[in-house]
């Protein structure tokens, strides 16, 4: 049977506007009538995300929890505040960077203006194998991240005509602007592997966020995706100071979590939402997000109490 509701599809480079009844149907939550809206841009595995709006409250439930892209949040104009571990923290700082498709709450105090760079996770991996994934806001902007966002500025303004050729030409550039600030934003996730083990390392951790919802998916599995020997490969994950257990556990982790704390997926049980993160059983799922994120079952479902009114 097909939902209600089904995450809206946009063509490769295509120019597509978004008005509140459309942000609603893919799960945004507005407390009033306040217009909000977007117009999205897709350049390949970019899409440049133009959004504003007035001052109101938004709760965000996505249909795809876990999505394969992350976010550059570039804040335009707008002060807001948001929820995060039950408190309400005020914010108007430029840049915010987080994996697509994770629950938010926020109210927007003013007139706001967010621009945005949603980038495919795989086309990333090459510029930090271990991308980030949590969300992180900054107070300032460097100016490699200045020059970024003007970019993103003159690709929202593209006509809807670009041809391929010319679509891949700006992607790429965004991807590798994207690319520089992780590298400086995270450095402690942009270790060096020796020589040798560069393209396997990247290669397999490419695989992996591709492959890790296969519960079989394993250390044999990936060698052979790869194209290397099981010895080759797990020498690239040792010099990068982990395993192909451990970052298989990781994203599988990463996945259940979004996907637990979905409202919209409250109907999934435990095995359920094992199965779709690649996890054998609800029991294993459970120990590793405990482990990985330091949260149970209950802490990840828990739900504020709702607002009167909203």
């Amino acid at each position: 049977m097909t939902p209600e509701f089904t995450p809206r599809q946009i063509a490769d480079r295509d120019v597509s506007a978004f008005s509140s009844q459309d942000l609603h149907r893919e799960g945004t939550r507005s407390r009033d009538s306040m217009p909000i809206g977007a117009v999205v841009h897709t350049f390949g595995p970019l899409f440049v995300i133009e959004a504003s709006g007035g001052p109101t409250e938004i709760e965000r439930r996505p249909l795809l929890p876990g999505m394969p892209t992350i976010d550059f949040v570039f804040v335009a104009r707008g002060r807001f505040t948001y929820l995060e571990d039950g408190a309400w923290l005020e914010s108007s700082d430029p840049l915010l960077v987080a994996p697509s498709g994770l629950p938010m709450r926020v109210r927007f105090l003013t007139d706001w203006k967010f621009l945005v760079a949603r980038i495919q996770r795989d086309a990333l991996i090459p510029f930090l194998p271990r991308l980030p994934d949590g969300a992180t806001v900054y107070p300032e902007l460097t100016l490699p991240e200045r020059a970024m966002r003007g970019y993103l500025a003159e690709l929202s303004e593209a006509p809807a005509s670009v041809g391929p050729g010319d679509a891949a030409t700006v992607s790429r550039v965004a991807v590798e602007m994207a690319g520089a600030l992780l590298r400086g934003r995270f450095p402690l996730l942009s270790s060096q592997p020796t020589q040798g083990a560069k393209d396997v390392w990247g290669d397999a951790m490419g695989v992996i966020a591709r492959e890790c919802r296969e519960a079989g998916f394993g250390t044999r599995e990936l060698a052979e995706a790869v194209g290397c020997s099981v010895r080759r490969l797990q020498l690239a994950f040792t010099n990068h100071e982990t395993s192909v257990g451990a970052e298989l556990r990781r994203e599988r982790a990463r996945i259940a979590r979004s996907t637990l704390q979905n409202p919209e997926h409250d109907g999934l049980s435990g095995a359920q939402v094992a199965a779709r993160s690649g996890f054998g059983s609800a029991s294993t799922m459970y120990r590793v997000l405990l482990d990985t994120y330091g949260v149970t079952q209950q802490d990840l479902r828990r739900r504020a109490a709702p607002s009167r009114g909203a």
